[in-house]
């Protein structure tokens, strides 16, 4: 099998940088899509329309991979997508799936995971045939995002409502690893052919989470713990959604139960790290990078906390 040299990237936000800088660094020839031209001398890029088969078929001309990192509001999209890739003789595609739970045996149903499951449905479809090739990726949560505060412990509350004493285990991996996995796996082409590429960077639990936030957060800090049933919380935000929609609140309280509650297999056990050359992180890594992000954090906190203050004293 040829090696893959030639890559489109559609999208290039957060997760969609950090991707584009590890095919850079491997040596692929990258052109990033986008709906507004903006050039760069480290890549080509392309203006195209991403509701045209026709506009995306002839920009992805020549390109043995697509990959994919649109938003949400662009899942559906990517079908257009797939067959414009087809149409050009694209090799591989990558979707934007890049979820804690989309690819978790017995998630497929939860309600915040249709998006995705359609599109890895609609790929595998077409890969069936011969059309086109796929990799998908389990990457868990970003490490940015179990970092992040209210998700798992609230840094400046100094809150934290714990599911099950914290004794979950479940992976996650760093934004800038998720970029090296997608690189890895098209270095790797023939090993990544329509399957699944499980990788993380660390195992955590909620419990681990709660350890560094409180050894970070300074000694004056009075933590405040609020125990909780996994499975009532699940049940509980489960029933909110069907009752009052996909809302930002609600979606977040079901993946935070489903994430952390022990009901699917969020702890990865088979691993593809070596396939694709992706480190484990160490303990002090983990902890430097906790302590560098716990840092960013409150000094945002300290600046947002200033300007408000600034305007109520202006009041």
């Amino acid at each position: 099998m040829e090696a893959i040299t030639n890559v489109a990237l559609l999208g290039k936000g957060w997760l969609g940088s950090a991707i584009l800088e590890q095919l850079l660094n491997s040596g692929f020839h990258v052109t990033v899509l986008s709906r507004t031209a903006s050039p760069d001398a480290k890549f080509k890029t392309v203006q195209v329309d991403y509701s045209s088969i026709d506009s995306l078929a002839t920009a992805l001309k020549g390109h043995d991979a697509v990959v994919s990192t649109v938003g949400t509001t662009g899942i559906l999209a990517q079908k257009i997508a797939i067959d414009a890739s087809i149409r050009a003789g694209v090799r591989r595609f990558i979707p934007s799936d890049f979820g804690a739970l989309t690819t978790r045996p017995g998630a497929e149903s939860l309600p915040f995971n249709a998006l995705w499951v359609e599109i890895q449905k609609y790929l595998k479809e077409k890969a069936l045939v011969g059309d086109i090739e796929y990799t998908l990726f389990a990457v868990g949560p970003f490490l940015e995002f179990v970092m992040s505060m209210p998700f798992l412990a609230d840094l400046q509350t100094q809150e934290v409502k714990l599911y099950d004493h914290g004794q979950h285990p479940f992976s996650s991996t760093s934004i800038s690893s998720v970029g090296r996995a997608v690189s890895g796996a098209l270095r790797n082409a023939e090993a990544t052919k329509n399957r699944l590429v499980t990788v993380h960077d660390v195992v955590l639990t909620q419990s681990k989470v709660l350890s560094l936030a409180k050894k970070n957060s300074g000694p004056e800090a009075q933590w405040i713990i609020n125990p909780v049933s996994s499975a009532a919380e699940f049940e509980s935000s489960l029933g909110s959604i069907e009752k009052n929609g996909l809302d930002l609140f609600n979606t977040l309280a079901l993946l935070k139960a489903a994430l952390i509650g022990g009901k699917y297999d969020t702890k990865f056990e088979r691993l593809d790290n070596k396939l694709i050359e992706l480190p484990i992180l160490s303990e002090s890594q983990l902890e430097e990078k906790f302590a560098a992000g716990f840092k960013t954090m409150a000094a945002s906190m300290q600046e947002f906390q200033g300007k408000h203050d600034g305007i109520e004293a202006e009041a």
